[in-house]
């Protein structure tokens, strides 16, 4: 026989307790024990049934076994699972706005991890970067006296590794698109420069380098903001406005920042990143001659060194390392014969105050 002491909020779990005799190949029966200040009767009119049994003079203890009762607990248990599926259903709306971002940054990534040719889509984020800095610090609708060509020149130095100067008399007469152009064919001319260089292979795998590791680098950072907003997204029920839309507004707007952060460190990388190359191998004979050259001048300055302490230059032979030489003179501690006495111990004198106030403090 299966014995509960309470109805569980999802009927799913009261039928799985029920058919377990069942699946066990006994006969069996199950048999519940409610009371009325269960959690499930308590959310779902206890008061009002315990109100109706004092008027018909029920005892407390006394055992009430009826359909009624049956039908009301299934009924408050299928308002807690509506209940429960709202939740969830909101829930998995928040986790949709996340699975989207995610579909489209994994989509980006899988892209480079294929091998695919990434030359093509890093000159055009190289065009895209130029345009949008360039739109930033010289708005077409602003004058060409009045743009911001000192913070562009010094976007492009960080960027691009790459200066302009430009005189005035062509500054007033340029145009936003001059603009663009001029510094895309300069930064198309570096790239190409140093894929000369570098040659193509090795310009093929510095590009998917650098796009998987900001990709990953900014990926997580974005995580740990969007977690963040959503800690606290709630509270904008308050201002009557919907947290929901309020989240899916917030996280676009950080996931196209994220994008725009993406493409311009994924050229900078490009551009400042160089292969590593390897020291050149010394023969193991010069390496020993040139230790033991180091060594022989080692000792010769320490010898001069203590030399020259001594005073007058006097000539002195050489008494040890030249780290032993270099080092300051220890401070040698007092020896202690008995044991240490703690602050907070009585004094040995035996005055009967404490270490600290007593001799501890003389010392």
């Amino acid at each position: 026989h299966i014995i509960g002491t309470e109805r569980h909020e999802s009927r799913r779990i009261d039928r799985q307790l029920r058919g377990r005799s069942g699946r066990q190949g006994d006969p069996g029966c199950s048999r519940f024990f409610l009371s009325l200040e269960d959690d499930l009767m308590r959310l779902f009119g206890s008061d009002r049934i315990a109100s109706i049994m004092d008027r018909l003079g029920v005892k407390e203890g006394e055992v009430i076994e009826h359909k009624m009762v049956t039908k009301a607990i299934e009924r408050a248990q299928k308002r807690v699972e509506a209940q429960n599926f709202s939740i969830r259903k909101h829930l998995l709306e928040y986790d949709d706005v996340m699975n989207i971002q995610r579909k489209a940054v994994y989509s980006r990534r899988a892209k480079c991890l294929k091998g695919e040719n990434l030359k093509d889509e890093a000159l055009e984020l190289v065009q895209e970067v130029i345009e949008a800095k360039v739109w930033e610090y010289c708005p077409e609708k602003e004058y060409p006296e009045n743009w911001n060509l000192g913070g562009l020149r010094e976007q492009m130095r960080n960027i691009f590794l790459m200066d302009f100067k430009w005189p005035q008399e062509d500054i007033l007469k340029l145009k936003q698109p001059d603009v663009i152009k001029r510094l895309t064919d300069a930064a198309l001319k570096i790239y190409e420069e140093k894929e000369n260089i570098l040659g193509s292979e090795m310009m093929r795998k510095l590009e998917r380098f650098s796009f998987l590791s900001v990709i990953d680098y900014e990926w997580k950072e974005h995580l740990y903001e969007m977690d963040h907003l959503r800690t606290g997204i709630g509270l904008r029920a308050y201002g009557q406005r919907d947290p929901l839309i309020e989240f899916k507004k917030e996280g676009y707007r950080m996931f196209m920042e994220m994008l725009e952060r993406i493409d311009e460190q994924i050229v900078s990388s490009i551009y400042k990143m160089k292969p590593a190359t390897e020291p050149a191998r010394i023969p193991r004979g010069q390496m020993v001659a040139a230790k033991q050259s180091a060594v022989g001048m080692g000792v010769a300055t320490a010898a001069q060194t203590q030399a020259e302490q001594a005073g007058g230059g006097a000539e002195v032979g050489y008494t040890g390392p030249m780290q032993d030489a270099e080092e300051p003179a220890r401070k040698q501690r007092p020896i202690r014969v008995g044991k240490k006495v703690g602050r907070n111990d009585p004094c040995p004198c035996g005055s009967g105050k404490k270490y600290k106030h007593c001799h501890g403090k003389r010392s």
